[in-house]
């Protein structure tokens, strides 16, 4: 025999193999053990914040699903569930809403609800208003005006005063003096005003992001004291009212959302008592 006949002969041997547990028993019918279940996929139960969070969100144009997820993520960084606001507020505006164009639908839509009552709660907080100077009466308006540059304009235009005068009397003693609108000290004081205008309207959104973050961990905060007490088998709770004259605002919201808990709207500062049986 060839050394090739041999090497052939040898490499059929070599692949004819024996057949294993799992073929002899797949000979004979007999069944292979079951694949075992994927484990149950057990996910943890959202945060009161968390909630909150995702919900308000949805009332906010302007700002994207992945930022949205960021800004959450930042919030948690700070450890303490959105009231921690000093240790995400700037870092959130900065990077998510100044020089944005966004907006707050639930903001808008209570604002025109208010607005159709003819009314505003007391801690209500327009981001649209804007300062009117020219409609403040001339002393009120002198009033912002150093004392200091009110004395100089006295003496420039020949008026003797005390040294020992308040500010008040100096501004009542200058808006009675002949050509004060055109004067130095009148272009100072409309330069300051306009300027005051410029900075409110540029403050805007940060106030309403002020307004937006507070809302959400303050809410959340209502939520987790409610389950808390739920917990602790206390199912009945007091509207608490800063001023009793907001009822009618507090009682429009939970009309609105029977399910509603403070803030019922922007810069709401109700609280819910937990009544207790012996109460």
């Amino acid at each position: 025999m060839s050394i090739l006949s041999l090497f052939k002969r040898r490499n059929k041997k070599a692949r004819v193999r024996k057949p294993g547990p799992a073929q002899d028993a797949a000979a004979v019918g007999t069944p292979a053990p079951a694949a075992r279940p994927a484990p149950p996929i057990v996910s943890l139960p959202q945060s009161a914040y968390d909630r909150v969070y995702a919900e308000v969100m949805t009332t906010v144009d302007g700002l994207s699903a992945d930022d949205a997820a960021e800004l959450l993520l930042l919030v948690k960084e700070s450890g303490s569930d959105g009231l921690n606001l000093g240790g995400y507020f700037t870092r959130g505006y900065e990077r998510f809403f100044k020089n944005r164009d966004w907006r707050w639908r639930e903001y808008d839509e209570w604002r025109e609800a208010f607005e159709k009552l003819g009314a505003f709660p007391s801690n209500w907080t327009d981001i649209h208003h804007v300062p009117t100077p020219a409609n403040r009466p001339t002393h009120t308006r002198l009033l912002d005006i150093d004392a200091v540059e009110l004395e100089h304009y006295l003496t420039e235009v020949g008026v003797p005063f005390e040294a020992s005068l308040q500010k008040a009397q100096l501004a009542s003693m200058a808006e009675h003096t002949e050509g004060l609108k055109s004067s130095r000290l009148w272009t100072r004081l409309l330069k300051k005003e306009e300027l005051a205008v410029q900075e409110a309207i540029a403050r805007r959104p940060k106030v309403l992001y002020d307004l937006l973050m507070r809302t959400i961990a303050y809410r959340a905060k209502s939520i987790r004291d409610l389950e808390r007490a739920q917990a602790l088998g206390i199912r009945k709770h007091e509207v608490m009212l800063a001023f009793e004259a907001d009822r009618r605002f507090v009682d429009l919201a939970r009309k609105k959302n029977p399910e509603a808990v403070p803030p019922y709207y922007p810069n709401d500062f109700t609280q819910l008592r937990p009544i207790l049986e012996n109460d």
